[in-house]
């Protein structure tokens, strides 16, 4: 009796198992399976639009010297490091060549005076044409000129054109003027107490930078501190990105607010240029948008369940991973759909993923 009664259990339960069987084969095969979703929440945040673009430190005010005569240097007054002030002296050069060239140009200043006035008193009897005597007046006030330029002792003093520090020193004594490695700058003096930021803006981003705007400023020398910045010009012209690339890049200049850190001229630094601030606004997730590209409208998937409602939204600013809600039917914590797409209709039923 007892072996009668398990046996019914035993074929009950697989007349259960064959039935879900059928149903969930039906499911499959004549139905479709519900897509699975990833889900973000509707939230009120602060969100702030912002550009980043990498750039260089320098100083804001730089000055490479040179100079026209290539003469032997006898003195270098200055070190890497040293500040100076303008006109002051950064090396003297050998006068000995340029007093010789000096006497050459008196020389001729003689023979140009004694031919002019030669030439005058011919002219005057008549027995030359007005023009040669113009000739010999203006070779002798030429030579004069030239007697007049030289200021030897001023002449042979390398000075510098601006106040700063000398950041690079490419010469050495007994060498000459011009003979420096790459044919550099015999010095460079920069402004390293007030610094600026040169950075290159994609002209898809241009229109969205002001002067006058906040720039935050990281760099790893600084580690995990920041600087402030001011955008303080921009270029009027754009210039190809690289060779490569059809994409325009327009110059931008950042004023650097130091203040008391290690942040140097010459390092990497990030600069985040802040567009535009928003506080305690709606906002979505970023890749939760979907854009008509016929219309321009922009929509989100809310999920009401496992139920979507396709809700068309303004859009506001746009942060780095969220964007703000200006107007739709949305509420503080609605779920939407993530990654959206354009299969996806109202009243859709979907699997919303944990």
């Amino acid at each position: 009796m007892f072996k009668k009664k398990k046996k019914r259990i035993i074929i009950g339960i697989i007349i259960v198992i064959i039935i879900l069987v059928i149903v969930l084969a039906k499911i499959f095969t004549d139905g479709e399976m519900p897509t699975q979703v990833s889900t973000g929440s509707v939230e009120k945040m602060n969100i702030e639009q912002a550009v980043s673009i990498k750039g260089t430190i320098r100083g804001s005010e730089s000055a490479d010297v040179t100079s026209s005569l290539n003469y032997e240097i006898v003195s270098i007054l200055v070190k890497e490091g040293d500040i100076v002030k303008k006109d002051q002296v950064l090396a003297i050069l050998d006068a000995g060549e340029l007093q010789s060239e000096y006497k050459k140009a008196v020389r001729t200043l003689e023979e140009t005076k004694f031919s002019y006035e030669a030439s005058k008193l011919l002219y005057n009897e008549g027995a030359i044409s007005k023009e040669e005597y113009i000739k010999t007046e203006n070779a002798y006030e030429n030579a004069k000129i030239t007697v007049d330029s030289y200021n030897i002792s001023e002449k042979t003093k390398i000075k510098s054109p601006i106040s700063g520090t000398v950041t690079r020193v490419n010469v050495n004594l007994g060498r000459y003027a011009n003979d420096t490695e790459n044919n550099q700058p015999m010095f460079v003096i920069e402004d390293l107490k007030n610094l600026k930021m040169d950075v290159k803006i994609s002209e898809y981003d241009i229109n969205k930078i002001n002067v006058g705007q906040t720039v935050i400023i990281t760099s790893e020398v600084l580690g995990s501190k920041s600087v402030e910045g001011i955008v303080s010009g921009i270029s009027p012209t754009g210039e190809p990105k690289d060779a490569a690339s059809k994409e325009m890049v327009i110059p931008v200049q950042i004023d650097v607010i130091k203040g008391d850190t290690d942040l140097i001229a010459g390092v990497t630094a990030k600069a985040r240029i802040q567009i535009e601030k928003r506080e305690d606004v709606l906002s979505v997730p970023i890749d939760s948008i979907l854009q008509d590209p016929d219309t321009d409208e922009s929509f989100v998937m809310s999920l009401d369940g496992t139920i979507i409602k396709k809700v068309p939204v303004g859009l506001g600013i746009e942060g780095d991973f969220h964007v703000e809600i200006v107007s739709g039917d949305l509420s503080e914590g609605d779920k939407v759909v993530l990654s959206p797409t354009f299969d996806m209709t109202d009243g859709m039923e979907v699997i919303p993923l944990p």
